[in-house]
């Protein structure tokens, strides 16, 4: 392997610690899934959806555009965008359609990840 500018002179600092890791890491395929999921989030308005849906076993489009402060339309649209992505689920009720989140597993990564940025935007202010 060339040495370049970019590249360390020792293929392997701490082989102790990289040993370990070998065969570990998530795959490419998985990394991807989950950047498009951490994607999600990226959006402050479903953001605020997800938290929404966080604090309720489930609410209608209605609700949750007047909650969220945007057209139902507008909500449709980022309904739609957490439904494609098995992020949220739907159940209609005659012309009402109520939505909650799919699973457990959103409610903690939400959780995690809202108490993370918490903790940041506080350590900021502490410093």
């Amino acid at each position: 392997m060339e040495l370049t500018p970019d590249r360390c002179e020792v293929e392997c600092l701490h082989p102790e610690h990289v040993a370990p890791l070998l065969g570990r890491l998530v795959s490419v395929s998985d990394a991807e899934g989950l950047s498009d999921t951490f994607a999600l989030l990226a959006d402050p308005t479903r953001c605020r959806i997800l938290h929404a849906l966080s604090l309720a076993k489930e609410l209608c489009v209605c609700d949750l555009a007047l909650l969220v402060g945007i057209s139902d339309s507008a909500m449709s649209h980022q309904l739609r965008v957490l439904r494609a992505e098995d992020v949220v689920t739907r159940r209609k009720h005659g012309r009402i359609v109520y939505y909650r989140l799919a699973d457990e597993h959103v409610r903690h990564v939400f959780r995690d990840a809202l108490r993370h940025s918490r903790e940041r935007g506080a350590a900021r202010v502490a410093s």
